[in-house]
C-alpha cells in the first residue's frame, strides 16, 4: 500500500486544476478564435473537477482504514453550508426566482460552483459505506456509475428525459451529481491508492496516457457538440477517465515532499472566492474577458492570502 504524504506535485496540479476551474467560468480565450469554448472550457478544463476527485479519493483510503470516514463527510458538510452562506449576497436572487422543485435543487445543490461540495459529500457518504466492499465490486460500481452519468447526460441532450422548463429548471443535477460523476473518480482514486497503481506505471508511460487523455477531451467536446441535438453538458465525458487519474499518476510520481499545506490552500482557496471575483465583474462591467479572468485569479489569491494570514483558512478551505 502507498504511504504517500503530502506530495508538492498534487498541490502543484491542484492549483492548475483550480485555475482550469477559474477558466470555465471566466474564460480568457472566449471570442478569441473558432472553437475556443469548445476546446477549453467545454474540453480540457472538464478535467479539473475530476482531477479533484481522484485526489480526495486517493486520500480518503487512509480516513477509512482508521475510521474517520464520517467525520470526513461533515467537514464537506460544513464547508458548503458556510460557503453557501457566504455566498448570500451574491445568490439571493436566484433563490427568489425558483420554481418550488428548482428551489430545493438549488438548496440541495448548490450555488454556482458549489455544486461540487454537495456532490463531494454525497460521494465520500457513500465511499464510507462501501469502502470495505473487494475491489472488483467498488471497479463495478464505478464503470456502472461513469457510464450511468453519460447516459444521463445523452439522455438529456436527445430530449429522451425533458427536464429544461419551469418544474426544475436545468437538468445539469441529474448527470452532474454524486452518485453519477463524483463517486466514480473518488473510487478511482480510493482504488489507486488500495492497489499502489502509480507504482505500477512508469513515469514515460503515465506522462503518454495523461497526454492522450488530455488530447482527447477537446476531440471529444467537438463530437458531443455536433452530434446532440439540445447540446450537452460536458461534465460527463469519456475522455476524462484517462486523463483525470493519468495526470494525477504522473504528479504522484515527481518526487518531493510539500514543506506545507500554503499550495493546496491556495488551490482551495482560489476555487471557493472565484465566483466571489468573477461574478460581479460580469454583472457591474463589460471588461474583456481575459481582464476578467485575471482579476479573477489576483482576486481569489489575494482573497485567499487573508483567510490562510487570519487563521480562517482552518475552518473555510
Amino acid at each position: 500500500m502507498s504511504s504517500a504524504g503530502r506530495s508538492r506535485a498534487i498541490d502543484v496540479l491542484k492549483i492548475a486544476m483550480a485555475l482550469f476551474v477559474v477558466g470555465i467560468h471566466a474564460n480568457p480565450l472566449l471570442g478569441l478564435f473558432e472553437g475556443a469554448s469548445l476546446y477549453t472550457g467545454d474540453g480540457i478544463y472538464r478535467m479539473a473537477v475530476p482531477v479533484f476527485l481522484v485526489i480526495n479519493g486517493y486520500y480518503f483510503l487512509p480516513v477509512a482504514q482508521t475510521g474517520r470516514a464520517w467525520g470526513y463527510v461533515r467537514r464537506i458538510v460544513w464547508l458548503f453550508v458556510i460557503w453557501s452562506l457566504l455566498y448570500l449576497p451574491l445568490s439571493w436572487k436566484d433563490y427568489t426566482v425558483q420554481s418550488p422543485g428548482g428551489l430545493v435543487v438549488l438548496v440541495l445543490n448548490g450555488y454556482w460552483h458549489l455544486w461540487y461540495l454537495s456532490s463531494l459529500a454525497l460521494a465520500a457518504a457513500l465511499a464510507a459505506l462501501i469502502h470495505a466492499w473487494p475491489s472488483r465490486v467498488l471497479a463495478g460500481v464505478t464503470l456502472v456509475t461513469f457510464l450511468g452519468g453519460i447516459a444521463m447526460s445523452a439522455a438529456i441532450a436527445w430530449q429522451i428525459i425533458p427536464v429544461y422548463g419551469p418544474v426544475i429548471g436545468s437538468g445539469d443535477f441529474l448527470h452532474r451529481n454524486g452518485l453519477l460523476l463524483s463517486l466514480p473518480f473518488f473510487l478511482i482514486g480510493y482504488l489507486m491508492r488500495r492497489h499502489d497503481l502509480p507504482d505500477r506505471f512508469s513515469f514515460g508511460t503515465s506522462a503518454l496516457l495523461a497526454a492522450l487523455g488530455v488530447a482527447a477531451l477537446p476531440l471529444e467536446s467537438l463530437i458531443w457538440h455536433e452530434i446532440a441535438p439540445q447540446g450537452v453538458a460536458h461534465d460527463n465525458m469519456f475522455a476524462t477517465l484517462l486523463a483525470a487519474p493519468m495526470a494525477v499518476i504522473v504528479a504522484l510520481k515527481i518526487p518531493g515532499a510539500a514543506q506545507s499545506r500554503n499550495l493546496g490552500l491556495y488551490a482551495n482557496g482560489i476555487f471557493f472566492t472565484h465566483v466571489a471575483i468573477c461574478g460581479p465583474l460580469f454583472r457591474f462591467t463589460h471588461l474583456p474577458r481575459p481582464v476578467i479572468y485575471a482579476l479573477t485569479v489576483a482576486g481569489a489569491v489575494s482573497l485567499t492570502w487573508a483567510l490562510i494570514r487570519s487563521g480562517l483558512s482552518r475552518r473555510l478551505l
